[in-house]
């Protein structure tokens, strides 16, 4: 065995794609919990969602508390656009929060330059 194979890797990429919503969240949990576990950092694509509630929020920021709390990172690939930057904003997400610890732009406008 390679001294590699046991390894973690410093990033992980997790693409979300189709519903994401209180019927199919589970699955994208599992395997945001996964990719946690696993990595030091985790980037969120969410390019292909095609269909999306307040669970995908919810579940994002909860991941995102939780990767903190374990000296992990958590951050979108690219920032939220389309229906879902939209939604954001309706819901007061979009807000700058200066309780924030990461500071900055809130968590949903920012991208990583990483792959």
């Amino acid at each position: 065995m390679s001294p590699n194979q046991n390894a973690v890797p410093e990033v992980a990429v997790l693409d979300l794609a189709g519903a994401q919503t209180v019927r199919t969240i589970a699955a994208a949990h599992e395997r945001l919990r996964t990719e946690l576990d696993r990595a030091v950092a985790v980037r969120i694509r969410l390019d292909d969602v095609s269909e999306f509630d307040l669970t995908l929020v919810q579940l994002l920021l909860a991941a995102r508390r939780s990767a903190r709390a374990a000296g992990k990172s958590l951050d979108l690939a690219a920032p939220a656009g389309g229906a879902l930057r939209r939604a954001l904003d309706r819901a007061g997400f979009l807000a700058v929060d200066p309780a924030d610890p990461c500071g900055g732009a809130p968590f949903w406008l920012q991208a990583t330059d990483h792959p």
